[in-house]
C-alpha cells in the first residue's frame, strides 16, 4: 500500500514538472504575439515611424520562424536523441530552450532576434513529443494492464494508416483550423488596438480569455455550451 502511494506521488510530481515546463515553453512561444506592436517599434524603429502596419507584418516573421523551427526540430531532434534517457534529454532541451529564449530578449537587431527565434523553436517540438511519451509511460505503468505485443507489426504496416481517407481529413481539419486560429491570434494585439479601438492593456485580457476558451474546449470536448476559442474571442471583441 505504501509503495503504491509512493509511486502515485512520484508520478504526480513528474506530471507536475512536465506541466510547469510546458507552461514556460508555451509562454515564451506566445509572448511575441501579445507584444507584436511594441516589438516592431523596438526592432524596426525607422519602418515603424513611416509605415507601422508594414513593420508589424514584418515582425510577424518572428512567429513564423519559431514555428518553422518547431517543424524542423521535432522529427530530427526526436529521432537523434531516441537512444538517450528521456529525462536527461528533456533537461537538455529545456536548458537549450532557456538559452535561446534568453538570447531573443537581448539580441539588438531584428535579424539576430529572428535567428534566435528559429533556434528556440528547434527543441520545442522534441520537448513536447518526448514529454508526451514520458506522460504516456507514467500513465500506462499506473493504469494500463500488461498485454502482449504484436511481433508482426512493422513500420510499413504502421504507415499504412495513411491509406485511410479519414486520417488525411483529420490532418487537413487540424491544419486549416489551427492555421486560421493562429493567423488571427498572432496579430491579436493589433486587432484589439487598431480594429476594436481598445486600449493596449486590453490585449492581455483578450489573450487570457481566448486561452481560457481553448482550455475549456480541450478539457470538455463535445460538451454542450462549452466555450471554445472562437466563442471567447467573439465575446471579447463584442
Amino acid at each position: 500500500m505504501a509503495s503504491s502511494t509512493r509511486s502515485k506521488r512520484t508520478a504526480m510530481m513528474a506530471l507536475l514538472s512536465l506541466a510547469i515546463g510546458s507552461f514556460g515553453i508555451g509562454m515564451t512561444e506566445f509572448v511575441v504575439m501579445g507584444l507584436l506592436p511594441q516589438t516592431a517599434t523596438d526592432l524596426l524603429p525607422a519602418l515603424s515611424a513611416t509605415d507601422p502596419d508594414t513593420a508589424i507584418a514584418h515582425t510577424g516573421w518572428l512567429i513564423s520562424l519559431y514555428a518553422l523551427g518547431v517543424v524542423v526540430g521535432a522529427p530530427t531532434i526526436s529521432a537523434s536523441v531516441a537512444k538517450y534517457p528521456r529525462h536527461r534529454v528533456m533537461l537538455a532541451l529545456a536548458a537549450v530552450l532557456t538559452l535561446f529564449n534568453a538570447l531573443t530578449f537581448v539580441m539588438p537587431t531584428f535579424e539576430l532576434v529572428a535567428v534566435s527565434r528559429f533556434l528556440a523553436g528547434l527543441p520545442h517540438g522534441a520537448y513536447f513529443g518526448i514529454g508526451a511519451l514520458a506522460v504516456a509511460a507514467v500513465l500506462i505503468a499506473l493504469f494500463v494492464p500488461a498485454h502482449a505485443g504484436d511481433p508482426g507489426r512493422t513500420l510499413r504496416a504502421e504507415l499504412g494508416v495513411f491509406h485511410i481517407p479519414q486520417v488525411w481529413l483529420t490532418l487537413a481539419v487540424g491544419a486549416i483550423g489551427f492555421g486560421g486560429f493562429f493567423a488571427a491570434y498572432s496579430y491579436i494585439a493589433s486587432i484589439v488596438t487598431g480594429v476594436v479601438g481598445a486600449a493596449l492593456a486590453a490585449a492581455g485580457l483578450v489573450l487570457a480569455l481566448v486561452s481560457f476558451g481553448v482550455e475549456r474546449r480541450t478539457s470538455v470536448p463535445g460538451a454542450p455550451g462549452a466555450p471554445g476559442a472562437l466563442t471567447a474571442a467573439d465575446v471579447t471583441a463584442a
